[in-house]
């Protein structure tokens, strides 16, 4: 298996193969996304497309963008999706990691729904809180 991280400029092509990974994340944004929006900031290079792929196949994708604040530099997870995670996730957090290392980040943050718990959990995250929203 194979993690790579995409060029801003080869994103409209790997985004053809993962778009069905991305889009149901994208979907449980509650209005804050639509998957035109993600395509536009991958491409700008401001947020980042990675690819679990074969010879044959992507098998998932993750976004990540670096978020800066005051007093901590994080790489933020933001879409997730594919098939058969145990095939490719620890992988893929093995390339994120040293990716946000590289970058000069202090942490890796994400929100997730709870079924990704069980992942996060055995790979050394914290749940530091829970997200509530309501519509007005």
């Amino acid at each position: 298996m194979n993690i790579s991280l995409v060029p801003p400029d080869h994103v409209f092509t790997a985004w053809k193969e993962v778009r069905e990974y991305l889009v149901p994340a994208v979907e449980v944004s509650n209005g804050r996304w639509t998957a035109e929006h993600l395509l536009a900031i991958l491409h700008s290079g401001q947020s980042q497309l990675w690819v679990a792929h074969d010879e044959d196949r992507a098998w998932g994708a993750l976004t990540t963008e670096i978020a800066t604040y005051p007093a901590k530099r994080c790489l933020a997870m933001h879409f997730l999706g594919g098939v058969e995670f145990d095939k490719w996730y620890p992988q893929m957090l093995e390339a994120i990691k040293s990716y946000a290392t590289d970058a000069g980040c202090d942490s890796i943050e994400g929100v997730a729904r709870f079924g990704f718990w069980p992942f996060l959990k055995n790979d050394g995250f914290k749940k530091t809180s829970a997200f509530y929203e309501k519509d007005i």
